[in-house]
Parts: structure tokens; C-alpha cells; sequence
């Protein structure tokens, strides 16, 4: 599952407010150090500086306070005379030390005049408790900002993306059709407004593109009636002249069956290429006997057909609700696809709810293979186009028809050995 634009959002902007407040509190933290260790260092030497020359003028006297110890060695004394914590010092020496609970900045310093070592020992323990606290509070802060980043994250990542959701709402509520109401433009920002007025011009175009489809549609549904109709006002002068002979009366109904075929035909392909089929064209029907008059169908059109198709069936009564002449031109155009690409026989099987083409030829390529199989997609007909082109005409045909009933289509085999189709059949009675 693909995440969502406005935690993708909010998640920026928190990480950006957490570096930010992080940064912030090292740098503060960092000065704090700094200005400590400045002003301790700088304190330290002015007394160091001090008692230096209290040294030379003879009235250095050690000191001890609450917070503050100097104590001079002079040379060639031992160092056992020092408190612990100034022994074996290389000076110069300026440094923090830890003894138990308490915490002192030592700094040492060698003297010629008068000879010998000068210490200073300074308390701040207090100003390193003072220190603890300040880191305490410190992330206090910043536990509160990183609080309010996340609020102002998640607050201004669902505004900044409420226009785009807007936006999107009204995208996917244009349901297409011959008339597609238009989404609003009255956006605050310029660049919401130019994708709203470029989907209306896209749908204004695809409007006009329906609408001269469906004029087309008109005029090929006039032009393919007509001779029809002269077709069959022909063969009904040469039935009422009664001057043909059995044979030619025979080739006469075979004709009459072949236009009623084509009339069929081209009132699915009409149906088909304007998206609709009649309700009340769908009637329960024997699945076999569809496709036995097919395969004679077949098999009297074309004489080197014939006696290659073989038809088994493990359900006769096989009942479908579903347009007759739709499942005769998916039959068909099954059958005349796998008669095409072998020479050898071609096998029908009816299993279950489940039909099944098989021929021996060198089999489909993989991309058309791949296009073709559709079971547990939404819908077959999801490609842009062109990608029609990749199949034939008459497996085009298998795959709109089976769309239209609701059927399923695979392609169970497609190999060197032969190809397999299987129609999944739905609508039983």
C-alpha cells in the first residue's frame, strides 16, 4: 500500500522542526560550555596571577576557603606536603577533577620568582549541578518543541494538502460518460487552478471525442443495414419464383443462414462499439447447441474444415442466460483463430461452467498471451492506446465479448505444443 501525501508531508516537516531543535540545543549547549570554561579559566588565572605576585613581595600565605585553595611548594621540597589531588601534576596544568562527590579546576603553574610551584584548586560543584539542571531543562524545551513540531507537522501538512485532496475528490468522482460535468477551478493557488481547468479541457475534448464516436456508430449501423436488406429481398424473389432445384434451394437456405449470421454480427459489433447491449436480447440457452451450430456453421463455410473440430462435453444441459449471438461470434472467432494457426484437430471441451479451445499449433506470442489473460482483473479493457494492435482482429472480438457477458478469459496454455483458451461461464440457470 502506497503511503499517503499528507503523512509523507507531515513527516518532513516534523524531521525538519526535530533537526532544527536539535541543532538549536547543541549550539546552545556548546556556548554554555564555552562561556563556563571561559569564565572559570579566566578567574582562575587572574588569581593565580595574583597570588604570584603576593609570592614575589613576600606575603603569599596559603588559603583554603569554602571555594577557593592555593598553596605554594617551593623547590626542592616534597610533594607528600600537597593535598593528594595536586600531586605528580606536569605543568603547567589546568584541568577538572572528580574526587567523590565533589568536582575542583586545578591549575598549576611553575614559578622562578620565587622558585617553586604555585596551585590553585577551585569548587564548582554547584555550578556543575547548576549545569545538570540546565541540560534538564534543556531537553525539557526541547521535548516541548519536538511536541509542538509534530502538531504544527501533522496541522500543516493536512492544510497545505487540503486542496490537493479536494482536487482529487472531484477527479475521481468524474464518472466517464457522454456528459462529464466539469471540476470547480476556484482555488486559492494558481497551480491547483491550472490542473482543474487542464482536466476540463481534457474533458471537454473527450466529450466531442464520444460524441463524433457515436455519430459514426450511426451512420456505420445505416450503411451495413442496407444491403443487408437488398440481400434479403434478393433471395426472397428467387424463394417466390420456385423455379430452383433442390440442390440450389439447399445453397439458398445456407446463404439465407450465412446473412442472418451477418446480421446478427453486426448488431453486436454495433452494440459493442457503442458500449451497450439490450437487456432484453438476453434469453437462457443451451450451451451446446450454440456451439454445435457454430462448428456446422463452420464446417459448411469452409469444406477443409470440416471433421476437425471435436466437441466433449461432461454437462449437456448446460443452461446459460446470455445474448445467443455474442456467445456465436466468441465461439466462432475462437474456433476460426484456432483452425488459422494449425492444421491439425481442434478440441472444444465443455467442463463444468468452463470452456475450453485447445489447438496444437506454435502457440501465441508472449506478449499477446500475457494481454489476453484477464481472469481476476477489474475489467479487460484497462489499456491505453495501441494495445490492441498486439492481438489479432479476432481474438480482439473474444476478448470484448467476454467483457460484455461478464465472462472470464484465460489463456490456461501457450507453448510450442498448442494454445488453450478457457471461458470461465457465469449467469447459470
Amino acid at each position: 500500500m502506497k503511503s499517503s501525501l499528507t503523512k509523507r508531508l507531515a513527516r518532513t516537516l516534523f524531521f525538519l522542526i526535530a533537526a532544527t531543535t536539535a541543532t538549536s540545543m547543541i549550539i546552545v549547549e556548546m556556548f554554555v560550555y564555552d562561556v563556563e570554561d571561559t569564565i572559570l579559566d579566566l578567574e582562575l588565572k587572574a588569581e593565580a596571577e595574583y597570588f604570584a605576585e603576593q609570592l614575589r613581595e613576600g606575603r603569599f600565605q596559603p588559603i583554603k576557603t569554602a571555594q577557593l585553595e592555593a598553596v605554594f611548594l617551593p623547590e626542592g621540597e616534597a610533594e607528600a606536603l600537597l593535598p593528594e589531588y595536586f600531586r605528580s601534576r606536569h605543568l603547567p596544568f589546568s584541568q577538572e577533577v572528580e574526587i567523590g562527590q565533589t568536582t575542583l579546576l586545578i591549575v598549576g603553574a611553575q614559578l622562578e620568582s620565587p622558585d617553586g610551584k604555585l596551585f590553585l584548586a577551585q569548587d564548582i560543584t554547584i555550578m556543575e549541578n547548576r549545569e545538570a539542571l540546565v541540560q534538564l531543562a534543556l531537553a525539557g524545551v526541547a521535548g516541548f518543541m519536538l511536541l509542538i513540531g509534530f502538531i504544527v507537522a501533522r496541522t500543516g501538512a493536512g492544510y497545505l494538502v487540503r486542496p490537493f485532496k479536494k482536487l482529487t475528490r472531484e477527479v475521481l468522482n468524474t464518472a466517464p460518460g457522454p456528459s462529464m460535468p466539469q471540476i470547480t477551478t476556484d482555488y486559492r493557488d494558481q497551480e491547483f487552478c491550472d490542473i482543474a481547468q487542464a482536466f476540463n479541457r481534457f474533458l471537454s475534448e473527450l466529450e466531442h471525442h464520444i460524441e463524433r464516436e457515436k455519430s459514426f456508430v450511426k451512420l456505420a449501423s445505416h450503411e451495413l443495414r442496407t444491403p443487408l436488406a437488398v440481400m434479403s429481398g434478393a433471395l426472397n424473389v428467387l424463394e417466390q419464383r420456385q423455379s430452383l432445384s433442390a440442390a440450389d434451394q439447399k445453397t439458398l437456405a445456407r446463404i439465407r443462414r450465412a446473412m442472418q449470421t451477418m446480421r446478427d454480427d453486426t448488431e453486436v459489433l454495433l452494440e459493442l462499439a457503442r458500449s451497450e447491449t439490450s437487456e432484453s436480447d438476453a434469453r437462457t440457452i443451451v450451451l451446446q447447441d450454440v456451439i454445435k451450430n457454430t462448428v456446422d456453421d463452420l464446417e459448411h463455410g469452409y469444406p477443409d474444415h470440416s471433421g476437425r473440430i471435436t466437441l466433449c462435453n461432461n454437462n449437456p444441459t448446460l443452461r446459460v442466460i446470455t445474448h445467443p449471438a455474442l456467445v456465436r461470434m466468441l465461439m466462432r472467432n475462437l474456433l476460426q483463430n484456432a483452425l488459422r494457426h494449425t492444421r491439425s484437430e481442434v478440441e472444444v471441451r465443455i467442463i463444468d461452467n468452463k470452456i475450453s479451445v485447445r489447438d496444437f499449433g506454435a502457440g501465441l506470442p508472449l506478449q499477446v498471451a500475457e494481454h489476453l489473460n484477464t481472469v481476476g482483473e477489474p475489467s479487460a479493457i484497462t489499456s491505453v492506446t495501441g494495445e490492441f494492435s498486439k492481438t489479432t482482429f479476432g481474438l480482439l472480438i473474444v476478448r470484448l465479448v467476454c467483457e460484455r457477458l461478464g465472462w472470464d478469459l484465460e489463456v490456461a496454455k501457450s507453448d510450442s505444443e498448442g494454445t488453450e483458451f478457457v471461458i470461465h461461464v457465469h449467469n447459470l440457470v
